[in-house]
């Protein structure tokens, strides 16, 4: 008999808690840790593609396929308030799930309204800035090596987005349900976890395919 299972047998609940925690991560928290290790692995591998292309490239963007006149994605001024509205909204996932972890379940809902909020925001804007390439512009996915590279790691950032969007709003019901407290609410670390993964991507994209 494992010493949890003595624990939890004969001794007090605090001591089966005590000695679950030391034996290491729950499955779940390794299934969340593995799931976004291979969503960044498949991200490199797009960030590698792209890399790949430039180096072998005499100029970039390239000009093959490119619509006449168009350069590149502009840096400035969309993609920085995309850039600050994400990365805020990491900011207040943040204090939602330390507002749990305290039970203030006021400060949690509020929070995590913010976050939505934010996330909302951000996939405004990006939808408003690809309107804005394919219509006015013509870019687009076909444009090219360029085209091709930015409308994919782009679109598959958004679809992430997307997702973290849709979960955090179930989240977000739940919690308005009563669903979580200080001792229970690994759906939201779980979230957050992988909210943080999505801010980072998009902050590895901005250097990559608007600054550089």
């Amino acid at each position: 008999m494992s010493a949890t299972a003595t624990a939890l047998s004969g001794g007090s609940t605090a001591q089966a808690e005590e000695l679950l925690e030391a034996e290491g991560p729950s499955n779940e928290s390794l299934g969340i840790i593995l799931f976004i290790v291979s969503e960044a692995v498949m991200f490199g591998a797009f960030f590698a593609q792209y890399f790949y292309n430039r180096i072998l490239s005499d100029a970039w963007p390239t000009r093959a396929g490119l619509p006449p006149g168009f350069e590149r994605v502009p840096a400035f001024p969309l993609p920085v308030v995309l850039t600050v509205v994400l990365v805020a909204s990491g900011f207040t996932a943040h204090w939602a799930q330390d507002a749990i972890r305290r039970d203030d379940r006021d400060a949690f809902q509020g929070w995590l309204i913010v976050t939505v909020l934010l996330g909302l925001g951000f996939l405004s804007g990006q939808a408003y800035e690809y309107t804005n390439l394919i219509v006015n512009e013509g870019f687009n996915i076909t444009s090219g090596i360029y085209g091709t590279v930015f409308f994919s790691l782009t679109g598959l950032h958004g679809l992430h987005v997307t997702v973290g969007v849709l979960v955090l709003i179930g989240i977000l019901v739940r919690a308005f349900l009563g669903h979580f407290s200080s001792r229970s609410h690994f759906g939201v670390e779980g979230t957050v976890l992988y909210w943080h993964f999505v801010d980072a991507v998009w902050i590895a994209l901005y250097v990559t395919l608007y600054a550089l």
